[in-house]
C-alpha cells in the first residue's frame, strides 16, 4: 500500500506545476493537458488549480486551458472569503472575552504565506484556544449560533485534540485545545510562546512560526486518508520559501514529540521530487536522530487504513503516548472515546462494534 501522504504520479505533476517556476513548471502542465481532463481531476489535485493558475499566469503561459483554471481561482476565493466572514464575529468575540486564539492549518496558512484567498481552498477553519479556555470558547461559540457536534467535556477533551462547531451557513470550525492530534503533556506552551501575528483583510491574527507551521503542516499530512493530502506538498514549500525557518527549534519539537521518521520521510520527498533545498545539517541531523520502537509502530499504524479495528490502534498510541500509566488507564481511556457512561460498558460496545466492523468487510468484499 502506498502511504496516502505520497502524490501519485498524476498528483505529483499537478504539484510540478503549482510549484516549480519557468520551464520547468510548464514542462509539466504540457504533460497534464494533453493527458489529463482537469473535470477528471482527483479532488486533491483539483486542490492545486488555483495554485497552478497563479504560476502559470506568472509564467506567462497562454492555452485555453487557463480559463478553467481561472474560474477555480475565482470559486475558490468566493468561498474563502465565505469562510473568513463567517468566523470573524467569532474571532472577534474571543478576543473581546479576552480568551487568546490562534487561527491553525488553511486559514493561517493564507493569511501567513499565500497572502491569496484564491490560492488555497479550505474544508474549515480552525482555531485553538487553552484548554482552561475551551469552556468559555464553546459557550461563546454557541451564543454566535456555533453548534457543537460534541460537548467538549472533560472526558471528550482527554481523548481528543479538537471539536468540530457547525454554523447555519454550512461553515465547520473546528475549535482546537491541543495543536496535534496526538497527546503529548503540556508542550503546547512553547508553540503558544512563539506565535506570531499576521494581518489578514484588517484582521490581526495569531499564527503559529513559521518553524512550527512546517511542523504541524507535515506531521497533520503524514497518516493514511481516503483522499491523499497532498496539499501538505504546496503548503510546505510555501513556508519554506517564506522563511526564514528556525531550523534549531524544528528538530528539538519533532525529537521531543517523537516525530523524527515522519520528517525525515516528508522533507525527503520535498528535496526528492521538487528540489525544495533542505540544509544539509538538518538531513544528516534526522538521520541521526534515534527512533524509538513506538514511533516506528505508530507511523506504520497511521499510514494504514484499519476497516477492522477503526480508530483502535489510534486510541492505544495516544493513550500510550498522553497518560502515565497507558496500561492501567486504558479501559477508562477507551470509555471516554466512546462516550460510554461507565467502564463496565466499554467489552460489550468492543464486541459490537467488532461484529458491526466484520460484517461490513464481508459485504465489502462480496462486492
Amino acid at each position: 500500500m502506498i502511504p496516502s501522504d505520497r502524490p501519485s504520479a498524476q498528483q505529483e505533476l499537478c504539484l510540478q506545476a503549482a510549484l516549480l517556476p519557468d520551464e520547468a513548471g510548464h514542462a509539466a502542465w504540457r504533460q497534464i493537458r494533453t493527458s489529463i481532463a482537469v473535470e477528471a481531476m482527483d479532488a486533491a489535485s483539483q486542490s492545486l488549480l488555483p495554485l497552478i493558475y497563479r504560476n502559470l499566469t506568472h509564467i506567462g503561459v497562454r492555452d485555453e486551458r487557463i480559463d478553467a483554471l481561472k474560474e477555480r481561482y475565482l470559486l475558490t476565493w468566493t468561498e474563502n472569503q465565505r469562510f473568513y466572514h463567517t468566523i470573524l464575529p467569532l474571532l472577534q468575540g474571543l478576543q473581546q472575552a479576552d480568551i487568546d486564539a490562534v487561527v491553525l492549518k488553511g486559514l493561517a496558512l493564507i493569511a501567513r504565506f499565500y497572502r491569496d484567498p484564491g490560492l488555497r481552498p479550505m474544508a474549515d477553519v480552525d482555531l485553538l484556544v487553552r484548554e482552561s479556555d475551551v469552556e468559555r470558547a464553546s459557550e461563546l461559540a454557541v451564543s454566535l449560533g456555533w453548534h457543537p457536534r460534541h460537548r467538549p467535556t472533560a472526558a471528550f477533551r482527554r481523548v481528543k485534540h479538537a471539536g468540530p462547531f457547525d454554523h447555519p451557513t454550512g461553515v465547520t470550525c473546528d475549535l482546537h485545545w491541543r495543536v496535534f492530534a496526538e497527546a503529548d503533556g503540556g508542550a503546547d506552551d512553547d508553540l503558544w510562546a512563539a506565535t506570531e501575528a499576521a494581518e489578514f483583510q484588517g484582521t490581526r491574527l495569531r499564527v503559529l512560526s513559521p518553524a512550527d507551521q512546517l511542523l504541524h503542516v507535515c506531521t497533520h499530512a503524514a497518516r493514511w486518508s481516503e483522499v491523499p493530502p497532498i496539499r501538505w506538498v504546496a503548503d510546505a514549500v510555501l513556508i519554506l520559501r517564506d522563511g526564514p525557518i528556525d531550523w534549531q527549534r524544528f528538530m528539538a519539537h519533532a525529537a521531543q514529540r517523537r516525530f523524527v521518521l515522519r520528517m525525515r520521510r516528508m522533507l525527503g520527498y520535498l528535496q526528492q521530487a521538487l528540489g525544495v533545498d533542505i540544509p544539509a545539517s538538518v538531513v544528516a541531523e534526522l538521520g541521526r536522530q534515534p527512533v524509538s520502537m513506538l514511533e516506528r509502530v505508530e507511523h506504520r499504524v497511521q499510514n494504514r487504513e484499519h476497516r477492522l479495528l477503526g480508530e483502535l490502534p489510534t486510541y492505544v498510541l495516544n493513550c500510550w503516548r498522553g497518560e502515565t500509566h497507558p496500561l492501567l488507564a486504558f479501559p477508562g481511556y477507551l470509555r471516554d472515546a466512546w462516550g460510554l457512561e461507565s467502564q463496565a460498558a466499554v467489552p460489550r460496545h468492543a464486541l459490537s462494534l467488532a461484529l458491526r466492523r466484520a460484517k461490513a468487510a464481508v459485504a465489502g468484499r462480496r462486492r
